[in-house]
């Protein structure tokens, strides 16, 4: 969906920068009326998307899981959330990098939803953690803490390791568009900002 919208966005703005040049006639006015509507959408997209990244996941019905870092060193986590639909796929989150003696708080969604994995990794992408946990009661909020260096299962890690590295994947594909938005989005805000030189007479 992320992904759509931002390719979406990309060719909005970069028609709204081809009609920048475009600036007399009756066309002028549909054209910049055009532009200020895509840079607004713009504006109103990001601001939602950064609002949306900057608040913990939380719901009334969401699983609080508390994972604990005793390791002595950090460790990048990543969750894999198992949905009992044998027609959903696994989901992938991000939970950061866990420094020794630290902890993060994940929040799960858990409608049709009965276990999740718990995939730590040190370095670039170096496997050294992963539990495979169950949800009995999706009322009661979770507490793992990580104490050494365990694979409960080498097929699962192995199946979980493909779904993370697709998962990041993605991820930096959807960073580059977004950066290429973004700086599609200020070049338009500026040229739209931008003030017409005053005229000199001699």
């Amino acid at each position: 969906m992320m992904y759509a919208l931002t390719i979406l966005l990309f060719i909005l703005l970069g028609i709204s920068l081809l009609l920048s040049p475009i600036k007399s006639g009756n066309l002028a006015v549909y054209t910049r009326f055009f532009r200020w509507l895509i840079a607004t959408g713009g504006i109103v997209f990001f601001s939602w998307w950064f609002f949306k990244i900057s608040f913990p996941k939380f719901s009334e019905r969401s699983l609080s899981v508390q994972i604990i870092n005793n390791m002595p060193h950090p460790l990048d986590i990543y969750a894999i959330k198992i949905s009992n639909d044998p027609e959903a796929r696994e989901s992938v989150s991000h939970v950061g990098v866990i420094r020794p003696a630290h902890y993060r708080i994940e929040y799960f969604k858990v409608k049709n939803m009965d276990e999740y994995w718990l995939m730590g990794f040190i370095g670039k992408r170096q496997l050294v953690y992963f539990s495979q946990n169950m949800i009995f009661n999706k009322n009661e909020d979770q507490l793992i803490e990580i104490r050494n260096y365990i694979n409960q299962s080498h097929r699962l890690s192995d199946m979980g390791v493909k779904a993370v590295s697709a998962y990041v994947d993605d991820t930096v594909t959807d960073a580059i568009w977004v950066t290429l938005d973004l700086l599609l989005l200020f070049l338009n805000i500026a040229l739209l900002l931008r003030k017409k030189p005053l005229a000199v007479e001699y």
